[in-house]
């Protein structure tokens, strides 16, 4: 491409309203689809969607880009030596170049970092800017360095427009790639822990209840970092450790996305202790712990200190500004107060930090009324600045409609160098980007140059790079990937709710069909203690008593069946745990391959509307309705399973997500079996048929299965080696529980020995080896009330309750430990 060629503009092709219409539909689909929003968060707001994509994006030229980037490297410099200088030496308060209200008396100045890092050089190692362009040029709006948002839907949004606007994205020259950008800053954290050849990283943060936790999920799972939150981390003898299926795993660098003002209990007080890690800042001290940004990076964003921008520019590098900053006056200087009062209609007066998430700030029309200034101004002037009202330029100028838009950029600290991220996030509207959400946002694509691209260099490192610049996949052998305890134990419950939603679907999907079979009379009471068994498998042992002489419809009412299906306050209906599992699996955005996590919120939408449509209509478009959900969630359970086996990793959590499933399965069936076999108050005749039997096997899905391996009627003797002892058969306790222990084993492939779990699951299939059916069925049925109860209802009964103590050693072992270390980092620590 020419030089001529690359300093014409490049204009992204103009959409008709119907393109426009048709995109729009289609973005926001992809948005829906891929779980990057809480959709209950953002159901119950009243200030709009949390993320919306607007389909024409801000195209930077070449030129105009150098001079961009030049800027952004500038104040990317002049952020982090501020931070050093405050946090250190202070030269800026003792030159008097700053009065020391600025420093000292803001409320991100963090007063127990003095001197915490003093060789640290670039505290906010990632720093994201917000500007504005005008007829005049281009301005620096604002500065965010505490907890920079945005990064991940800027790569999400090239992603999504990429693909659906394939075409118009190719129309243009050729463009600079942001989707590897992540890796850059997984690059970044580990030169945070230079003597460590290769660190233990993690991504703090606040959890689900953050509104930009889909975005950290992104990140960690883009670059294969594990995403812990305050009470996955512990402090022992002066360093941090992960507490991890495999122990505690030493710490060497943390990325916070975490307001520092809730980092470190023990120091600052906060009303959120379990979000952050208490004795941080003791580790950080002695040199254990690295975080970033450095805990008190969030002074830099304050808006006074564009107030002396120039004269500081010129103290820490001796260069003018290249992007000037939006005309700002403090109301700390009388000086300056006298040029806001005497024009008031100029500026805009409001706080030097924008509000934290649930803060309220007054509106800044009152700051500044016909008395003058508001009392807390008066109180706290350095807290407040007045800024020059702009007219920011249109996205598409000379098109009508076209909104306003702000360019949010990102550079990255590395070592002596700072890389700026070539593209970025677009937020449009004339309003400031709201702190709970992104709102209406845009792509932002810069045009290539001469230059070599950032992403290509990324990708593909010269020869002469040393090792630490090639990103290394992630791997179990240096423990870095090991599964943290709170998510092995959510993976785990993932794996229990969904497998007892799927079973009690399967158990209202063919209620009519048995029910309105023809039984004999003699065989009904035979045939009721199935669906007692089943009940009670999946919870709903006291939604429906029954008695030897309950008439089959009376036991499983269209009633019923709904409150099974979609009884909000029961806590085992489909709808509860369908719910329930979803929330567990938000919990491990990191780990659910996307693919497999967009089904679940489409579930539970599909539950939701059912629930609502069920007041106030008839009954029989109550069975419609109740009918259709549960055939909904069977298809999508399976499909959910599938997904996630074909697209996750089989690791540690693939095996956790399994483990759940496995033991569900096999207390649902060890449950059903005891009822079943063990209601006749006297030994089964082997060979007798039973059609109740036939129920049973229909209702665990294991009708084709019994058939195939006996081609025989149902019969208590087959039945019982079906689903006790037959290994090849997914619903029998042998196949479930080998399957737990082969996955526990995995777990840890070169531990030597077991752990209580794994004795347990042994145990019990040395049980089932040794367990001989034959003496169970010698006998006639005799269904007298003196009878005593069958030695197979007592040896089920039993396997139920060492069943169900599984999870407590699964919890005592993996889940709930704080006292082992992790045995692959134990001994570089024991020096």
């Amino acid at each position: 491409m020419s030089a001529a060629a690359r300093s014409k503009p490049a204009v992204f092709p103009r959409l008709s309203p119907a393109q426009r219409q048709t995109l729009r539909a289609r973005l926001r689909a992809n948005i829906r689809d891929a779980g990057l929003t809480d959709l209950a968060l953002e159901s119950a707001s009243q200030a709009g969607p949390f993320w919306e994509l607007e389909p024409t994006p801000l195209v930077l030229p070449a030129t105009e880009w150098t001079e961009l980037e030049a800027g952004l490297r500038q104040r990317a410099r002049f952020i982090n030596a501020l931070l050093f200088d405050v946090y250190g030496g202070q030269l800026v308060l003792r030159e008097g170049l700053l009065p020391p209200e600025v420093v000292l008396s803001d409320s991100y100045y963090r007063r127990p970092c003095l001197g915490l890092e003093p060789d640290r050089v670039h505290p906010a190692m990632l720093l994201r800017f917000d500007l504005v362009k005008t007829s005049d040029g281009w301005h620096v709006a604002a500065t965010h360095a505490n907890t920079p948002v945005g990064l991940g839907y800027a790569v999400q949004n090239r992603r999504f427009l990429s693909q659906e606007a394939g075409e118009l994205y190719r129309s243009l020259p050729d463009h600079q790639s942001i989707i590897n950008f992540p890796l850059r800053l997984l690059d970044a954290l580990k030169r945070l822990a230079p003597r460590i050849e290769d660190p233990s990283i993690v991504l703090l943060t606040a959890g689900p209840r953050d509104p930009f936790y889909a975005e950290h999920s992104f990140l960690a799972r883009k670059i294969g970092l594990p995403l812990v939150q305050g009470d996955d981390l512990l402090v022992l003898d002066n360093r941090v450790y992960f507490k991890t299926i495999a122990g505690l795993e030493p710490v060497d660098v943390i990325y916070r996305r975490l307001n520092d003002a809730h980092i470190d209990p023990v120091v600052f007080s906060t009303d959120r202790e379990t979000a952050g890690v208490p004795g941080l800042l003791h580790c950080i001290r002695c040199g254990h712990v690295t975080v970033a940004n450095a805990i008190g990076s969030g002074l830099a964003e304050s808006r006074t200190l564009d107030a002396y921008l120039p004269r500081l520019m010129r103290f820490y590098l001796g260069e003018k500004p290249i992007l000037p900053a939006v005309p700002t006056l403090t109301c700390g200087d009388t000086d300056q107060l006298d040029l806001i009062l005497d024009a008031p209609h100029e500026f805009r007066l409001r706080p030097a930090h924008d509000p934290r998430l649930g803060e309220k700030i007054k509106p800044v029309p009152d700051l500044l009324g016909p008395r003058g200034l508001a009392r807390e101004v008066r109180e706290a002037p350095f807290a407040y600045v007045a800024q020059k009202r702009l007219a920011p330029l249109a996205l598409q100028p000379g098109t009508k409609n076209s909104p306003p838009f702000r360019f949010i950029a990102y550079v990255l600290a590395q070592e002596k160098d700072y890389v700026v991220m070539p593209g970025g996030l677009v937020h449009l509207g004339a309003d400031d980007p709201p702190p709970d959400r992104l709102g209406l946002t845009a792509d932002a694509i810069v045009i290539q140059g001469s230059a070599t691209p950032i992403d290509e260099a990324a990708a593909a490192p010269s020869r002469a790079s040393s090792p630490t610049d090639v990103v290394p996949a992630p791997s179990t052998a240096n423990g870095h990937a090991a599964l943290g305890s709170r998510t092995a134990e959510n993976l785990f419950w993932l794996g229990r709710y969904l497998e007892r939603a799927e079973a009690t679907a399967r158990m209202i999907s063919i209620l009519d069909d048995v029910a309105l079979e023809e039984i004999p009379a003699r065989d009904r009471r035979h045939w009721l203690p199935v669906w007692q068994g089943l009940l009670e498998a999946t919870g709903h042992a006291g939604t429906q008593r029954v008695s030897l002489r309950t008439r089959p419809h009376e036991v499983f009412s269209p009633e019923l069946a709904r409150r099974m299906a979609l009884d909000a306050q029961h806590t085992s209906s489909i709808y509860t745990s369908v719910r329930l599992a979803t929330e567990n699996a938000r919990r491990l955005r990191d780990h659910l391959s996307p693919e497999a996590w967009v089904l679940l919120p489409r579930l539970v939408a599909t539950l939701d509307a059912a629930h609502r449509a069920q007041p106030g209509t008839r009954n029989i478009e109550s069975e419609t309705i109740t009918a259709k959900t549960v055939a909904r969630v069977l298809i999508d359970l399976n499909a959910f399973f599938g997904t996630a086996e074909r697209t996750m990793v089989h690791d540690a959590a693939w095996y956790f997500l399994r483990l759940g499933s496995h033991l569900e399965r096999a207390i649902m069936t060890c449950s059903a079996l005891r009822h079943v076999l063990g209601a006749h108050q006297a030994r089964l005749a082997p060979d007798r048929e039973a059609p109740e039997l036939s129920a049973l096997l229909r209702m665990l899905g294991s009708q084709d299965a019994y058939r195939r391996l006996y081609q025989a009627h149902s019969q208590p003797r087959f039945v019982a080696d079906l689903l006790l002892r037959q290994g090849a058969a997914p619903r029998s306790l042998y196949h479930n529980l080998a399957n737990m222990l082969n996955r526990l084993r995995a777990i840890h492939e070169n531990r030597n020995e077991s752990d209580a779990a794994e004795l347990a699951l042994e145990e019990m299939l040395n049980a089932l080896r040794a367990l001989k059916l034959d003496p169970f069925f010698s006998g006639p049925a005799d269904d007298g009330p003196d009878a005593k109860p069958p030695p197979l209802g007592e040896f089920l009964a039993g396997l139920l309750t060492r069943l169900n103590t599984v999870h407590s050693l699964l919890s005592d072992h993996y889940f709930s430990h704080q006292a082992r270390v992790a045995v692959s980092r134990q001994a570089e620590f024991q020096i």
